[in-house]
């Protein structure tokens, strides 16, 4: 497979990705407004025109143009006027946008079974629509991150020793043996290469890391290890030599610094042994500490929003360099695709690995972003819900009869002006994807 293609394949596969993440974020919304009795006119993948689409009894089944994003077009999401209340004066321009957008949505719904419309839902009704499509996406994340690290996996130390080394460094930083370094403790208990290491302490194993757990807990403990060697079976113990090592962080494996920016270093056991790498997947308590960290640095990274478009800003229109923590577009997303396709260091299950961390943390960021609580996302949604639960509250405990719904439609000029910002980011984000790239290594 060409580069060209092979990075035409990756784009694909990237596009096919977000648009199943869109598709049943969607879903989320749509199951549970049906299941309630909501009438839903619309289903749609993508904004823009029409590339195909279907129409049931109710509902019309759709694809557009541009995959950056989907909705779901239920009925009755504005309440009536309130009962009594005066038409608004025409010099009134903010009425008259809310009246407006009454009217579009009055238009787009149509004549339907007003026992259907969305604002006669019960509240919790109403709350689990709205979190319906983050849920779905929180939940589709999920399974994708546990089968890319627990199902496919990365390449981890085996019990397989490549080489047994002449010594063991002093520092970390050495890369040559010099007369002052210890000799290899492996060596002097006799462990050779091509051994293959099939149990610690009498205990199987298939990789290195429960050797590496007993090292850097016990550094000073003696190693037991049962070695396959031309088939036969050999007990060798080690006695480790302990240096000072750094530490790493066991969810993303970096090195962990302290404040000053130095790495933190700690008593470790050596032995003075290469050993094999081999695809394997990790332990499920790995994968769901992951995605523990994936949520929370992502939610870090959202709160983090308006400085990084600061930055994202500066780099863009004076060369500076971009970092590649900050927001990316879905035509950059779909860049990186590529690349990682055309990537020739990769193998195949390295490629899909990578492209499902992808998604699933796309679709984390989706979960994150959409429970913000400002229309017109679903937190913001949701938080209208809320103001009206509390409403209703004072109005029972005051004695007063229960109000009519919340009318919606009075946060329309605020929905205008974040989608205006909303469409701004994504247009500095795509010039930035355009000009300057993420690229990963």
């Amino acid at each position: 497979m060409t580069g060209v293609i092979a990075y035409l394949v990756g784009v694909l596969i990237f596009l096919v990705g977000i648009g199943v993440s869109i598709g049943l974020h969607e879903i989320g919304h749509l199951w549970p407004a049906k299941a309630f009795g909501a009438r839903v006119s619309k289903y749609m993948i993508g904004f823009g025109p029409t590339l195909w689409s279907k129409k049931t009894s109710q509902t019309e089944y759709g694809i557009k143009l541009l995959p950056l994003g989907g909705f779901i077009a239920i009925s009755g999401m504005f309440p009536p006027r309130p009962a009594g209340s005066e038409k608004p004066k025409a010099d009134g321009w903010l009425r008259r946008w809310v009246e407006q957008a009454r009217k579009q949505q009055l238009d787009q719904d149509g004549n339907y079974d007003q026992s259907q419309a969305f604002y006669r839902l019960s509240i919790p009704k109403r709350i689990v629509v709205m979190l319906g499509g983050p849920t779905m996406n929180l939940l589709l994340g999920s399974a994708l991150i546990l089968v890319s690290l627990s199902g496919i996996g990365g390449y981890q130390a085996g019990t397989r020793v490549v080489q047994v080394l002449p010594c063991v460094f002093d520092t970390y930083t050495q890369t040559t043996c010099t007369a002052s370094d210890t000799p290899s403790p492996a060596a002097k208990a006799g462990l050779r290469s091509s051994d293959k290491v099939i149990a610690l302490n009498g205990h199987p194993i298939s990789l290195w890391q429960p050797v590496q757990t007993q090292l850097e807990q016990h550094p000073a403990k003696p190693v037991m290890l049962t070695v396959n060697r031309g088939g036969k079976s050999l007990q060798i113990e080690i006695l480790p030599v302990v240096k000072l090592r750094p530490v790493y962080d066991e969810v993303t494996g970096v090195a962990k610094t302290k404040s000053d920016g130095s790495v933190f270093l700690a008593p470790k056991g050596l032995l003075g042994v290469q050993l094999d790498y081999q695809r394997a997947g990790f332990g499920l308590d790995h994968s769901f500490r992951f995605m523990g960290y994936t949520l929370t640095s992502t939610a870090a990274m959202i709160v983090d929003l308006p400085r990084q478009v600061g930055e994202l800003a500066a780099s863009t229109f004076t060369g500076g360099k971009r970092s590649t923590a900050g927001p990316v577009s879905v035509l950059g997303i779909g860049n990186i695709s590529g690349n990682i396709a055309e990537n020739n260091n990769l193998d195949i299950p390295g490629k899909i690995a990578t492209w499902l961390m992808i998604l699933g943390s796309l679709n984390y960021a989706l979960f994150v972003f959409n429970l913000l609580p400002l229309l017109p996302l679903d937190g913001g949604h949701v938080l209208s819900a809320v103001l009206e639960a509390v409403r209703n509250g004072f109005y029972r405990l005051r004695g007063l009869p229960k109000p009519g719904p919340l009318d919606t439609a009075r946060f329309v000029p605020f929905t205008m002006v974040m989608w205006a910002l909303l469409m701004g980011l994504s247009v500095l984000v795509i010039v930035a994807d355009i000009v300057n790239p993420i690229s990963l290594g």
